[in-house]
Formats: structure tokens, C-alpha cells, sequence
């Protein structure tokens, strides 16, 4: 019964993702351009502006030829601008551009309106659980 239990979960969850990028996405109408895999790497150039494509493959977990693709789609969409690496020719930096840190603002809004809608019901102590309970799943998972 357990392992079934495990997989509703899981089921859920992935559920609750899929459900996230998709309403995320329909709300981003001034913004069609933008596919629904792009926001984490808006994010990641916010925390760390100029990473190396590496580097951003890297954390992001994705392969560096999709990274590459998604970087050719964004600046060509003027989200992010890509420069050569002073110090080392062979790699290119990666850069927010202001129209990037735009659609991070409205992306920020989005996110927490879909947060709000999300845990509507909850009360204050159910939703610090559900975010300790789902970080603690993540560091498991990472760990694994």
C-alpha cells in the first residue's frame, strides 16, 4: 500500500509542475516568445548574471546542446545577450538583458499569484509544512 501511496504522490506532484508551467505560460501573454522550460534560466542569470554556458547547462541539469538551443531562441527574442569570455575565447557569457529583467518582474508576479492560488485554503502553518515537506523531498531526491 505504501509504494501506491508513493506513486499518487509522485503523480500529484508532477501534476502540480505540469499544471505550474502551463499557467504560467497562458499568463504570459505580452511575453508568446517565451517557452516554458526559459524561466528557470531567467532566474538563474538573475542570482549569477554572466555564467558561461557551462556553467548554466550545469545547473540548470540540462544537456549543453539544449541549453545552447534555448540561448539562440532567447537572444534572438532579446531576453539575453551572449559575449565571448575575455579570458577564454572558447566560451561565451551569458547576459540579462533589460528586456529579460522585465519579463523576470512580471514572471516574479505571476509565479506569486499562482502561489496565492495554489495555497489559497491553506493556513499559515500548512503552507510552511508543505514547503518544508516538498524541500526536504527535493534534497532527497538530489541526494539519491
Amino acid at each position: 500500500m505504501k509504494s501506491a501511496r508513493n506513486e499518487r504522490l509522485m503523480g500529484q506532484l508532477s501534476e502540480l509542475v505540469k499544471l505550474q508551467r502551463y499557467k504560467v505560460h497562458e499568463k504570459l501573454v505580452n511575453h508568446p516568445e517565451l517557452y516554458p522550460g526559459q524561466p528557470p534560466l531567467l532566474f538563474q542569470l538573475e542570482r549569477e548574471n554572466g555564467q558561461t554556458q557551462k556553467h548554466l547547462a550545469e545547473q540548470l541539469r540540462r544537456a549543453p546542446a539544449t541549453v545552447t538551443v534555448m540561448l539562440k531562441r532567447m537572444e534572438s527574442s532579446g531576453f539575453v545577450r551572449r559575449e565571448a569570455d575575455p579570458k577564454d575565447l572558447r566560451s561565451l557569457r551569458v547576459y540579462l538583458t533589460d528586456q529579460g529583467r522585465a519579463a523576470l518582474k512580471e514572471l516574479r508576479e505571476v509565479f506569486q499569484e499562482l502561489d496565492r492560488q495554489a495555497q489559497k485554503d491553506f493556513t499559515p502553518e500548512e503552507a510552511q509544512l508543505m514547503s518544508a515537506l516538498a524541500q526536504r523531498m527535493v534534497q532527497n531526491l538530489r541526494d539519491y
